[in-house]
């Protein structure tokens, strides 16, 4: 990157003013049960939106559990459960329009969950796909 009056930044790695979107993974591998890593990704990817990144948020491994629709996920203890959290699926529609969803298409198919369960909105994507993503992306965070 070069500064505004054209010297090379060596310092920051961008200079105000230029450009700074980037292209965001986020890639959740966690099942929704017991845990919050499934639910806590997707505020994470609705901020990265709200500063004109590009979030993409793909769940794979045992992550595809959380776009299941219909299903009451469980996560953290006694206490959370006691609290009115909102369901990860309420949680996905609620940010269709900024984040783009997927889910990884072997990874559905090896735990047996049909297109008519995924939660409308969340595109099935491939490992070749999944590849091209993250090369392409700027950051890639895993969950």
């Amino acid at each position: 990157m070069t500064w505004l009056n054209g010297s090379v930044n060596l310092i920051r790695p961008y200079c105000w003013g230029e450009d700074m979107n980037k292209k965001v993974n986020i890639i959740v591998s966690q099942p929704p049960y017991g845990k919050e890593d499934a639910y806590s990704a997707i505020p994470m990817a609705a901020v990265q939106a709200s500063v004109s990144n590009e979030p993409s948020l793909i769940y794979v491994s045992g992550g595809v559990h959380s776009v299941v629709a219909g299903q009451k996920t469980s996560y953290g203890d006694l206490a959370v459960w006691l609290k009115d959290v909102p369901p990860i699926e309420a949680e996905i529609k609620k940010n269709l329009e900024i984040v783009k969803f997927y889910a990884l298409d072997i990874d559905l198919e090896k735990r047996g969950i049909s297109d008519e369960e995924i939660i409308p909105g969340i595109a099935k994507i491939s490992l070749d796909e999944l590849t091209d993503k993250i090369i392409e992306g700027d950051v890639t965070l895993v969950f």
